[in-house]
């Protein structure tokens, strides 16, 4: 509760009479009942926080992909708008409203960056989600993610403000995509990204890559630096073999590596202890983290502060106590275009 108003909603007194009672609750507990005091994920605690998502419940919708449970979806505009998760949605798309109708849906325009997408529905009359920036909330503040009941679907603690996404960040987190086995100069070069080091029995090696070889592209995405490289690698997989361009001194070399699949480390191993990652969770250009533990399932949808304001759309579970939203600031410029047509998604 990092913001402090007398116009704070009266919800305030109930949450803070619940939070009171758990406090009493644990500190009179014996050994033998300490497990039976609430904690985060447990009714009587997201009870607590059923005002705060009373308004946002009403702007969260359900989207099932081919009659399966993909993601949650958030109300933009009135006349049938919705805001989600873009690399969840496959097969037919049916938006199920709070109130239980359901409607299909079409992809109108897709922020690939950011893996978001605009959905339209034939309905007018919906309750959009109220922006707020998230700067506006501090580190430690408590955040929900709101869903189809009167409770959250959980709530959390904001861990890092809005940030951008570094090349380094990126390679230590990335799992998912294929593995091309090599290390680059952190220094920048002109042409593209210089190679430091071919890793013995990878996929750099076995396709003839050399020391001092410059990524130019892969397949048709150009690459300029740390940074696309690894969103590119990103939108590979395992098994795939794909096409990369490489300076050597004056030549343009084409090579196509089979790309193979990143060692799991003691990192990778913790991350997946929580419940299972979102498949794309990485290469966002800017984030802001939680410690709510959501399946991906439930991302795609609006996070809230305590006003009841969405600060972000959750947008993968990276990490065993990580949750990434893209921030509002940075989706309220992109929703025009998104509308538009301008972001139309590839056929």
């Amino acid at each position: 509760m990092t913001r402090s108003s007398t116009s704070r909603a009266p919800w305030t007194v109930s949450f803070w009479l619940v939070a009171i009672i758990v406090l009493l609750e644990a500190a009179s507990a014996v050994p033998a009942q300490r497990e039976r005091v609430p904690t985060k994920t447990s009714s009587r605690f997201l009870a607590a926080f059923r005002d705060v998502v009373a308004g946002p419940s009403r702007s969260t919708v359900r989207i099932r992909c081919d009659d399966q449970v993909a993601v949650f979806g958030a109300v933009v505009a009135a006349d049938g708008w919705i805001l989600t998760k873009a690399s969840e949605l496959k097969g037919e798309i049916v938006c199920e409203l709070h109130d239980g109708r359901e409607f299909p849906a079409r992809i109108v325009g897709v922020s690939e960056p950011y893996d978001l997408a605009m959905l339209k529905i034939n309905v007018n009359g919906l309750k959009p989600v109220e922006w707020r920036d998230s700067t506006a909330d501090a580190v430690g503040s408590w955040v929900a993610t709101p869903g189809m009941n009167p409770e959250p679907v959980a709530v959390g603690v904001l861990s890092v403000r809005a940030r951008k996404i570094t090349g380094t960040e990126l390679t230590r987190r990335s799992s998912s995509g294929g593995f091309l086995g090599i290390s680059i100069h952190s220094a920048p070069t002109k042409d593209g990204v210089k190679i430091a080091e071919v890793l013995p029995d990878g996929a750099a090696s076995k396709a003839g890559f050399e020391e001092d070889d410059v990524i130019v592209a892969i397949e048709k995405k150009n690459i300029t630096d740390a940074d696309s490289l690894f969103k590119a690698l990103q939108k590979t997989r395992p098994g795939q073999t794909v096409t990369v361009r490489v300076k050597r001194g004056s030549e343009i070399v084409e090579l196509t590596p089979t790309l193979g699949k990143r060692p799991t480390d003691r990192a990778d191993f913790q991350n997946h202890l929580g419940s299972k990652l979102s498949d794309h969770r990485t290469g966002f250009p800017m984030v802001l983290q939680h410690d709510t533990v959501l399946r991906p399932v439930d991302c795609g949808g609006p996070l809230v502060d305590l006003d009841g304001k969405v600060i972000g759309i959750n947008i993968a579970r990276a990490g065993r106590t990580e949750t990434l939203a893209i921030p509002a600031e940075v989706i309220k410029p992109l929703l025009d275009d998104l509308k538009s047509g301008k972001l139309a998604p590839p056929k």
